[in-house]
């Protein structure tokens, strides 16, 4: 091997080991908020945030069937115990009264955060005479219990104000103590992950973990008790989980089966394992380069840059197989044979692996 092949075989191997290097530890993201207007709308604005940080993208479902409704309930109980003792997740609730009495006790620390009966003027002479006359005449009605043990504490009455916001839709069905679905066949539990909702590996940490969680409790039950014993579960957290799951495993498949049949084709083409590994050996130190300079220009890699790369794979298998097709009648050429084939031949070479 002469000095400038030495030299540039070494000097490839480092930038090579460098890009790895560099890919290894890139970042990677599938959001696509990027992809929206440089000067957002307020609701545009409003739309991301609730996408990536909102309640509803950090909500799961959770649903256990089969059993009778004591079963569903010792292991929604169970399951609502584990959650809670882990730190995936700000808040687990199944119906059970413990916790309905912690979040009574949160509405009434905030209450005048959350009733929409406090205005400016809720707080003048004539609006807290008006607000203790309401209390007053509350103590005499049906809900004069509640409202007598209010009273000392909220005398403007601003805890019965949300109970009645929040008391007008249908109340969550419930046996045994925990919550269920209207037919009575499902226990349910909702839980609220500590993760965003745009944050794929945490929603994919809460899900084994409410799948851990309910495998244990599961373990707990005698045999018979627990046959039959299914745990569904949904919201966008496990949706994306999901469907990342299925991009990952369609594309692992689908490159390896096009990996394969390019392959095949060359060997059959080349007849040589030499030549077909060579003719790979560009594809591969693209693809690395490319990715590398993604990472170091802009800290980050979209999944979307990974799929419209791998469409130029072919461009770059194309490059070597028109390098070793030419090159196959230079066996026993002559020097100047084999320099008009240089000339002739390697700008376009030169020009693909620019391009």
């Amino acid at each position: 091997m002469t000095r400038p092949a030495v030299v540039g075989t070494l000097l490839w191997t480092i930038l090579v080991c460098g890009a790895a290097v560099i890919v290894w530890r890139a970042s990677y993201t599938t959001d696509l908020s990027g992809f929206l207007p440089r000067a957002p709308s307020a609701t545009q604005r409003l739309l991301v945030a609730q996408l990536r940080e909102g309640l509803a993208s950090r909500l799961i479902i959770a649903a256990i069937a089969g059993a009778d409704p004591r079963i569903r309930a010792r292991l929604s109980a169970a399951l609502a115990r584990r959650l809670r003792a882990g730190t995936e997740f700000v808040s687990i609730n199944n119906g059970e009264s413990a916790e309905l009495e912690r979040q009574r006790e949160f509405l009434f620390d905030h209450r005048y955060l959350l009733s929409e009966s406090v205005t400016p003027q809720r707080f003048t002479v004539s609006g807290l005479r008006g607000a203790l006359g309401d209390t007053l005449d509350l103590l005499a009605s049906p809900a004069g219990l509640l409202a007598k043990s209010l009273l000392p504490r909220d005398p403007t009455g601003e805890m019965v104000q949300i109970i009645g916001q929040l008391g007008s839709g249908r109340p969550a069905r419930t046996s045994d103590g925990v919550w269920s679905s209207r037919d009575g066949q499902r226990a349910l539990l909702v839980a609220r992950t500590r993760a965003a909702g745009s944050d794929i590996d945490g929603q994919q940490r809460a899900v084994r973990a409410i799948q851990q969680a309910f495998s244990a409790a599961l373990a707990e039950l005698g045999p018979a008790d627990r046959s039959g014993v299914t745990l569904k579960m949904s919201g966008p957290g496990v949706f994306s989980v999901a469907a990342r799951a299925t991009i990952k495993n369609e594309v692992m498949r689908l490159s390896g089966l096009s990996a394969v049949i390019i392959v095949l084709g060359l060997l059959a083409v080349y007849r040589s394992a030499a030549a077909v590994i060579l003719g790979l050996v560009p594809v591969a130190s693209g693809a690395l380069a490319g990715v590398a300079c993604v990472a170091l220009g802009f800290g980050v890699v979209h999944g979307i840059t990974l799929g419209f790369g791998i469409t130029l794979i072919g461009e770059a298998v194309d490059y070597s197989i028109y390098l070793f097709i030419q090159s196959r009648g230079l066996a026993g050429a002559s020097p100047s044979d084999s320099a008009h084939w240089r000339r002739s031949v390697w700008p376009t070479i030169r020009l693909g692996l620019l391009t």
